[in-house]
């Protein structure tokens, strides 16, 4: 047999190798295909949360220059806080960070503030000794779930005691 000059016709031989790359292909796409729908589901979802974030808008009132938050008797912040004009905000989550040590408020707000409205809040919180810095993140309505937007957070630094 291994003497046998008798072989696979050139023909054939370009027919097999055919089939065996497109029997190849179709595995790599099938397998590919499946992936490549997981990760563009998991990048859509990415986009929603940050292009409902987009929209999202808080900001502290100024009055004569001078950012409208305060602190009362150590334990208690008053702040007027504007919506911008298209996103309701649900809540808003207030980490407080003082000279001793820091602590955070997941709620502030009793209820929702609509788009382009301005409401004054004072919650408590746990005394931290002097407060170095204020952080509030929006948190707004997604899908049926309610979602920080992190990246819209604002900061304040030197607040000042309630005159």
């Amino acid at each position: 047999m291994l003497h046998s000059k008798k072989g696979v016709s050139p023909l054939v031989a370009t027919i097999l190798l055919i089939l065996f790359s497109i029997v190849l292909g179709a595995v790599v796409m099938s397998w590919g295909e499946a992936y490549i729908e997981e990760k563009a589901e998991f990048v859509k979802g990415a986009q929603e949360t940050v292009a409902g974030c987009d929209a999202a808008y808080i900001n502290i009132i100024k009055v004569s220059g001078e950012l409208e938050i305060c602190y009362k008797d150590d334990d208690i912040l008053e702040v007027w806080i504007e919506n911008g004009p298209t996103t309701e905000l649900y809540d808003i989550h207030a980490r407080i960070v003082g000279t001793e040590k820091a602590t955070t408020r997941d709620s502030i707000l009793i209820e929702p503030l609509r788009p382009a409205d301005a409401r004054k809040v004072m919650f408590r919180f746990e005394p931290v000794g002097f407060i170095r810095q204020v952080k509030l993140t929006p948190i707004i309505m997604r899908a049926g779930t309610l979602t920080p937007c992190v990246q819209k957070a604002i900061t304040v630094e030197n607040v000042h005691p309630c005159q």
